[in-house]
């Protein structure tokens, strides 16, 4: 229980409004309690024959007005509470994106996709039922419960503690059920989150599985999980299952207990006809209360364990934050790069990928970085983005630290495809658009001509308002990296990076997209990195990484002639195009 008190600064905003539906349940409930009292008095007026006409039409109408009023009240106070829940709702889940936004990428290592959204939509949904339905009747039982006892006591005292005597067993219930529920629905979560992972994982991958023909061996790993799920699920219902009828049986105790001891005491008359009504209807009034204390607390137990699992969740602080205070623009940045002495690796308990790396990229100059595999090309861009910050060393960007600018400002500064670009299921002219969403159609179509994208879209059905698929799945890959490039030219940011983007691309349309990328200099810095040699042709000054150090450097013919990894990299991909030219 004591998890649910994090919520407290998102119900504090809504105080008021919740106020008034607490108000208007608790005269919701009084307008419900005083009822049975007025037909209870009616009754015995009737059978003494003491009534008159007037007094009888006045007792039905205040019995059919207090209807009215508690009935009007409920709705008010389901408009009230309700609409709050789903506001906080709302607010939990714009707060749960803006935190996931400012991670950095160590922060998507321990939690994956499926693992996110199982937090975005069940968890959060648990917590709104326990704002809005739990809440509301919560307070509703406790006054229900509060009204009927007092006006119970003030009928007879001995009654009323006959009729209490199985509260304590549905206390214990109560407990028993609720601890158990906590326990499950957390490893229902848990299993949720996972099969929303793996669900995640083969609709992104579905091209790879069908290629390796692993369909077969996928549905059964999905079955698996499906049907562990499903057992998690199973014991949850039962337990939930028992709650409710289990606080019905304890009803029905109480209400055989008033009946047998208010009979006994009607035949000594010691009890009129209309207190036993009252009490019998007040006992009926107990009936939802109980009814709904298993299905309320299995609900405030779920949302105790989802809040808990939200909590730790929020409690993860981003490793990169944005302490620069630098008052530049994107704009103002000219795009000078300087590497000194960088060091950097993914963990404490890693290799180091970059070791002492030292460099300078002039403003509005084309560089080169190429390497085997595992050279520590793709790093070089997470850190220049600040994806991850350096271990040791500086990076500067026209001579200041990046850690000096505001992230926003250093990342809009850079316009980076990577090797494996992202396109959302929209259409080709939006994905585009992403890169600048004030573009013009013009815009966008010159951005598209340069990307060498233009002659492919006009082939498409709806041109540039064909959609796209899910990640760009009815897209080539050479296609998608064009998509991914024109929206990168889009953004017109000082500093363009290409993170091997050419790798699916001909040689035709490479040397047209190169040809375009000419005319940004010396407006842009562009750093190509690229493990094919071929695709860093036109760079000024080529830098050659390995084991994480800067082997080489200098230009494409002063490279060939020091014969070192370069050359050999160089004639090792020569002789594997002349081969595949055969």
């Amino acid at each position: 229980m004591r998890e649910l008190l994090w919520l407290t600064p998102y119900v504090r905003r809504y105080w008021v409004r919740l106020l008034l539906g607490a108000l208007c349940v608790v005269l919701a409930n009084l307008a419900w309690a005083l009822t049975p009292r007025v037909v209870g008095h009616t009754v015995d007026g009737v059978i003494a024959r003491t009534l008159t006409s007037s007094e009888l039409l006045w007792n039905l109408s205040a019995i059919v007005g207090l209807t009215l009023t508690g009935a009007g009240l409920t709705f008010l106070m389901r408009q009230t509470i309700i609409v709050v829940s789903r506001i906080l709702e709302y607010e939990l889940r714009n707060d749960f994106l803006h935190h996931i936004e400012r991670q950095s990428a160590r922060f998507f290592q321990l939690y994956p996709t499926g693992e996110l959204m199982a937090y975005a939509t069940n968890d959060i949904a648990s917590i709104r039922e326990f704002l809005g339905p739990a809440l509301m009747h919560g307070l509703n039982t406790l006054l229900a419960l509060g009204f009927s006892l007092t006006f119970m006591l003030t009928l007879d005292v001995p009654m009323t503690a006959f009729a209490l005597l199985p509260l304590p067993v549905a206390a214990a219930l109560t407990y028993i059920i609720g601890k158990r529920v906590h326990e499950t629905f957390t490893t229902v979560q848990e299993q949720f989150a996972e099969l929303t992972r793996h669900a995640q994982e083969s609709y992104s991958a579905l091209r790879v599985i069908r290629a390796y023909g692993a369909e077969a061996a996928e549905s059964d790993r999905f079955r698996m999980l499906s049907q562990e799920y499903f057992r998690r699920n199973l014991r949850l219902g039962r337990l939930q299952a028992f709650s409710s009828p289990a606080m019905l049986l304890v009803v029905g105790i109480v209400q055989l207990i008033v009946l047998g001891y208010g009979g006994f005491r009607l035949m000594e008359q010691t009890l009129t006809v209309g207190e036993l009504t009252q009490f019998f209807l007040y006992t009926n009034e107990l009936i939802w209360p109980f009814a709904t204390l298993g299905w309320i607390t299995n609900i405030i137990q779920r949302a105790a364990a989802s809040t808990a699992r939200l909590r730790r969740l929020r409690e993860q602080e981003p490793e990169v934050r944005s302490t620069g205070r630098l008052p530049k623009r994107p704009a103002d940045i000219r795009g000078e790069i300087e590497f000194r002495n960088v060091w950097f690796r993914y963990g404490d308990d890693r290799p180091w990928v970059l070791r002492g790396v030292s460099f300078v990229i002039p403003a509005g100059s084309t560089v080169g970085i190429t390497g085997p595999i595992g050279s520590g090309k793709s790093t070089l861009v997470a850190l220049l983005t600040r994806l991850y910050d350096v271990t040791d060393g500086q990076i500067l960007l026209d001579g200041h630290d990046i850690r000096e600018y505001p992230l926003e400002v250093l990342r809009t500064a850079f316009a980076v495809v990577p090797q494996e670009p992202f396109l959302f299921s929209m259409s080709v002219a939006e994905n585009i658009r992403f890169g600048n969403p004030e573009a013009s159609l013009e815009q966008i179509l010159d951005a598209s001509r340069r990307a060498a994208l233009h002659s492919d879209v006009e082939l498409f059905p709806q041109g540039y308002d064909t959609l796209v698929g899910e990640r760009g799945i009815t897209l080539s890959g050479g296609q998608k990296q064009r998509v991914a490039l024109a929206r990168a030219l889009l953004r017109e940011s000082p500093i363009l990076v290409l993170d091997d983007a050419f790798s699916s691309v001909d040689s035709a349309t490479e040397n047209a997209i190169r040809a375009a990328l000419r005319e940004l200099t010396p407006r842009r810095t562009v750093v190509l990195i690229a493990h094919r040699i071929a695709s860093l042709q036109g760079a000024e000054r080529i830098l050659v990484l390995h084991n994480g150090t800067v082997a080489e450097e200098g230009t494409h013919d002063e490279l060939l002639r020091r014969n070192g990894l370069y050359a050999r990299l160089f004639r090792y991909q020569s002789l594997q195009a002349e081969l595949q030219a055969l």
